[in-house]
């Protein structure tokens, strides 16, 4: 085989060279004889054996039988962990993470120090400011690496990849708004970090169709989220809606990951369980097809229930209560704004109020801002409305608004946080007022408080009186706050 290389060669080069010549032809046709005198050969010694060929067929056999014989299962558990390892050992974080839940072994292997310290080092490297190289060696050794429990790097890598930088707004968070009771930077966070929310709504089926949102409206206090789409399935066909919190890059490239979702709420949509009507506008028609989507977010804790959680698991905040078991004679603050996402309606503060028993409603506690009896503490109000648009079509729902309620305790941290859309409703038993009007009363109740509101309407300057707000907590919620006694 060799020595017929060589000597094609030698004739190619004999050829080339009589070519320079002006003897092309004769080289060529050298090298042609040559060539075909190789095909000839291995021609005819291929026709000379067909029995043998026919008498013994290929035994090539499927690898699965192969794989069955020798490991009777998974061919992959022969592979040595040594050589997994180096294989593993060429994926980023995500793969990695990803990989471990293929099963015990891939589990086992995938939480090795040795990979994810490696990872870490150079995550470490990637920061604008790191410590020097000799000292990244240093933490990341071997011997440091073994010492560790297993899974170690690994949480320090994903708290380092997935805090978000969280020093740096953990920080910025600690500045309140005196006004408020909430994080002063809380807006010019989420901006900077580039937070966004979808929803994913889910039907009868387990399909899942998500949303981005379309705009935004911040408050001091709260940020209402809104989607308009140009379409929208049928309300009697969805199961659930979900809403998560994701970190979206500043320039999205075409190849990006997906982002981490992080979820906020998790709420059921069968038409069996308990829907609300607020309102109704004249172009709204009755087909039960959604129009638009409004989420009103209170700012406590926003930026850790849109980060910190998972795709099915909320953000679980840690335990803050106070320790004094004389919680009966604390100071409370209470902030209430009604607003809708063009304009603020109404935005007031209470400070102090002091808390007492209602008996006969159960063992609540009640705080009153504004009692009714005191005509000195009436507060006028604007026209209450909830402008929408969507699909080019722009209207308005009569006495219904956006309500932002921050609690706060005499230490200014958040005992009670509320946001959600209101109704008014025609009050039954009119209270006996000096004002002279239609009375109207504005309810909303979860598990953690109650709110009362009554409106008077004055028609001659065309806006609501304000003459009371009543806030309500079960004895429990006290109790567990503060860890004593009320």
């Amino acid at each position: 085989m060799a020595t017929g290389l060589g000597e094609f060669l030698r004739i190619l080069r004999g050829g080339l060279e009589k070519g320079e010549q002006n003897s092309p032809a004769r080289g060529d046709t050298q090298v042609e004889e040559f060539v075909r005198a190789r095909r000839r050969r291995d021609h005819d010694t291929s026709m000379a054996t067909p029995c043998r060929l026919q008498r013994e067929p290929c035994k090539t056999r499927p690898v699965f039988e192969l794989c069955a014989k020798g490991s009777h299962g998974n061919y992959m558990e022969r592979l040595p962990s040594e050589i997994i390892l180096k294989i593993l050992s060429f994926l980023d974080a995500s793969s990695l993470f990803n990989i471990s839940f293929v099963n015990k072994r891939f589990h086992d292997l995938a939480n090795s120090n040795a990979l994810w310290s490696v990872l870490y080092a150079s995550e470490i490297e990637k920061k604008v400011w790191r410590p020097q190289v000799s000292m990244i060696k240093e933490v990341v050794s071997s011997t440091i690496v073994e010492e560790k429990p297993a899974g170690y790097w690994k949480k320090l890598l994903l708290k380092e990849m997935a805090g978000y930088k969280d020093t740096l707004w953990k920080t910025e968070l600690k500045h309140k708004n005196p006004h408020t009771g909430m994080p002063t930077l809380t807006e010019h966070v989420l901006r900077r970090l580039h937070i966004q929310w979808e929803i994913t709504l889910t039907n009868r089926h387990g399909r899942e169709s998500v949303y981005k949102q379309t705009h935004t409206f911040f408050e001091d206090s709260s940020v209402t989220v809104c989607w308009s789409q140009s379409f929208w399935p049928f309300m009697f066909t969805l199961n659930s809606l979900q809403l998560h919190g994701i970190m979206c890059p500043a320039s999205p490239a075409p190849g990006d990951k997906p982002r981490w979702r992080s979820l906020i709420r998790k709420t059921a949509l069968q038409r069996t369980g308990h829907w609300s009507f607020f309102g109704a506008d004249r172009l709204v028609k009755g087909n039960w097809r959604i129009a638009f989507i409004m989420i009103n977010l209170h700012f406590h804790k926003l930026i850790e229930r849109s980060l910190l959680g998972s795709r099915f698991c909320p953000y679980i905040p840690a335990d803050d209560s106070a320790v004094d078991p004389d919680c009966s004679r604390h100071g409370y603050t209470l902030h209430i704004v009604l607003h809708n996402p063009v304009r603020r309606i109404m935005c007031q503060r209470f400070s102090p109020l002091y808390t007492r028993r209602v008996m006969s409603q159960g063992e609540f506690v009640q705080l009153i801002a504004i009692d009714f009896a005191n005509v000195s503490e009436h507060v006028p109000v604007a026209k209450i409305s909830l402008p929408w648009q969507a699909e080019g079509l722009q209207g308005e729902v009569e006495r219904c608004c956006m309500m932002t309620l921050t609690v706060l305790d005499e230490a200014q941290r958040p005992f009670w946080c509320v946001s959600s859309t209101v109704k008014m409703y025609r009050r039954q038993r009119v209270l006996d007022l000096e004002h002279v009007g239609e009375q109207f009363i504005v309810l909303y109740e979860d598990a953690e408080g109650k709110v009362k509101m009554t409106f008077v309407l004055m028609e001659e300057f065309q806006h609501y009186l304000l003459v009371q707000l009543v806030t309500m907590f079960p004895a429990a919620k006290v109790k567990r706050h503060f860890r004593g006694e009320c």
